[in-house]
Parts: C-alpha cells; structure tokens; sequence
C-alpha cells in the first residue's frame, strides 16, 4: 500500500519494493553507487531479519551515510524504536490507521528525497 501511493504521488520516482532484508540488503550490495537509493524504507518486521538488523548491517559503510533511513513498524514500541534510531534510521514512524494520516507519511517521506 505505501508503495502503490508513493508512486501515485511521485510519478517520476523509481520505487523498488523488495519481500525480505536478506533481498533488500543483496540489492545494495551489487547496486551501483550511482544508482543508489535517495531513500530507504524499511519495515521493522522485515521476513528473515529486522529492518533495524538491515540498518545495522550497513550502518558503517560509507557509501549509505548520506542516505536517508525510516524505519516503518505496527508497533510504536519504545525498544524497537531505541534499537532502529541505534542502528542508524533517520526516523522512525509507526504505520498509521486511516487514510489522511497515511497520505500525510507518504508526503513526509516524499520530503525525504
């Protein structure tokens, strides 16, 4: 869902959607520098490991740092926030329960790039 309205609200991005953070970390390995994301989003439940775990993992590579990285959760768990800003998220937002708030994050993260 927050894919499909982030590409109807910016049209002329490339948004990549991938299904786990063994995947999600796999394209940013072989991701050319200068095709890298102007944005990542991440889901703290990611399948197979956190997206505070993916952050984690690229967090002293240099060619991340200036990246912007949100950390998206069902939960506003005051740990999983701790351990996702610790891990190097810019933010992090808590998935919201109806539509208006929800084009409200998309407008945000629009900001972000």
């Amino acid at each position: 869902m927050l894919t499909e309205q982030f590409r109807r609200r910016n049209p002329d991005v490339d948004v990549r959607c991938l299904p786990d953070g063994y995947q999600f970390l796999d394209y940013l390995r072989i991701c050319p520098t200068e095709d890298l994301p102007e944005l990542l989003v991440v889901d703290y439940k990611m399948p197979g490991i956190t997206g505070a775990e993916v952050l984690q993992s690229i967090q002293q590579k240099e060619r991340y740092q200036n990246i912007p990285k949100v950390v998206w959760s069902t939960s506003n768990n005051q740990e999983y926030r701790d351990q996702s800003m610790k891990s190097g998220a810019s933010q992090f937002l808590t998935k919201p329960s109806d539509m208006q708030t929800f084009n409200e994050l998309v407008d945000l993260l629009s900001k972000l790039l």
